[in-house]
């Protein structure tokens, strides 16, 4: 992978990034505040001379689309969003396909003074999807900055396939309950001579280790996860409707993803130590992999009848799946019952009596009430007559 600086200006850098095979501009921005900086910023954008078809614009670009891409906070300036939406129209961007939270900033303020917006984008040329067609945006959680870091992926990483090797880890010394499982497990007996002995303690406090750390740590990426997943959960409770209750549980569980990144980072780096030795300047690939691997979301979610489909075999499955019940006439849904929504006006009695057929008597009885509607209506018409002749 090769980086060169293709062009710089005040609010922008842009690097020409290849591979030997592919190389597209990533364009880097970091737009001012104002709305006259942000035009000159437009306007240089769209001069440069490329030279190269693949584009690619990330990062700060401090303005919206529109309303909906922020909640609370002032209105932005309708002409500057114009401005923004113009020179994305002109240059035939469109957004890159993107996960996490949905709004990149907040102010970091407390209770009702807090507020968030969409200011960070990746935009691209429809083209660079025919070379990048996974490329794809992962928001993740705010720590020390008020913008979410962005991790844009190409391609999927390599799986690790075997039993992983034990590693003594260097966040377990930090826990307060460490020496206690050590201690247990070196204590305990074993018979044999005294390198036997030795042995069969190491293997003995290995064996402890593996089982404590998966009791008490588990898997650390799962627990940052979990977190910034309740985090950007009571972000989006504090956006509909602001309670100090739920305030005050965001902070703490800000505190506990803070406290658990600590112990993943003492374990990366660690990890970058001893690759180190092995594999000299490759290490800081490694390194930055593995930030990567503990943040990445491999492919967008489905939800289809409570379903969570999280790959794209389990998405194909259920979309067959799903077709196939449906063409065959299986209902996945059960019809609701709507009878006791309508009130009965008619009994069951005077139902029965309207749909069963006519008796004879009341065929004769309607009969003889026709003739009789027709004898009067004779004898009108005669009276009419004889009064216009007498006239």
């Amino acid at each position: 992978m090769s980086v060169n600086l293709f062009r710089m200006g005040e609010q922008y850098i842009s690097l020409r990034v290849g591979d030997g095979v592919e190389q597209f501009l990533l364009n880097v921005i970091y737009a001012k505040c104002t709305r006259a900086d942000r035009c000159r910023l437009w306007d240089e954008l769209c001069a440069q001379s490329m030279g190269l078809q693949l584009c690619m614009y990330v990062g700060d670009f401090n303005i919206i689309r529109n309303d909906s891409e922020r909640c609370g906070g002032r209105p932005r300036l309708l002409g500057a969003m114009e401005d923004f939406n113009n020179w994305i129209q002109q240059g035939g961007l469109i957004q890159m396909a993107s996960k996490g939270s949905v709004f990149s900033w907040c102010n970091g303020q407390h209770g009702l003074a807090r507020s968030w917006a969409w200011l960070d984008h990746v935009l691209i040329e429809v083209s660079f999807l025919s070379v990048f067609p996974n490329a794809i945006c992962s928001y993740l959680s705010r720590s020390t900055s008020d913008h979410a870091p962005m991790c844009i992926e190409f391609k999927q990483d390599l799986f690790s396939y075997g039993p992983a090797p034990f590693r003594f880890q260097q966040m377990w010394v930090e826990h307060q309950n460490f020496l206690d499982c050590v201690r247990q497990a070196w204590e305990s007996r074993s018979g044999g001579s005294a390198i036997q002995n030795l042995i069969m303690k190491l293997k003995q406090t290995k064996v402890a280790l593996c089982a404590w750390n998966k009791r008490v740590f588990g898997h650390t990426v799962s627990h940052i996860v979990t977190l910034e997943e309740r985090v950007e959960e009571l972000e989006l409770k504090l956006q509909l409707h602001w309670e100090e209750d739920i305030d005050r549980e965001l902070q703490g569980a800000i505190l506990d993803l803070a406290i658990w990144r600590h112990r993943e980072e003492i374990r990366l780096s660690q990890m970058a130590k001893l690759k180190w030795k092995v594999d000299g300047d490759r290490n800081s690939k490694f390194f930055h992999a593995c930030l990567a691997n503990k943040r990445r979301k491999r492919v967008l979610e489905m939800c289809s009848n409570e379903v969570v489909y999280t790959s794209p075999e389990s998405i194909h499955q259920g979309a067959v799946d799903y077709f196939s019940n449906f063409l065959q006439g299986v209902s996945p849904v059960e019809n609701p019952n709507l009878e006791g929504l309508i009130d009965s006006v008619i009994s069951g009695e005077e139902n029965a009596s309207l749909v069963r057929a006519p008796s004879l008597d009341e065929v004769l009885m309607l009969y003889l009430l026709f003739l009789l509607i027709v004898l009067l209506v004779l004898m009108v018409l005669a009276l009419g007559s004889i009064k216009a002749i007498g006239r």
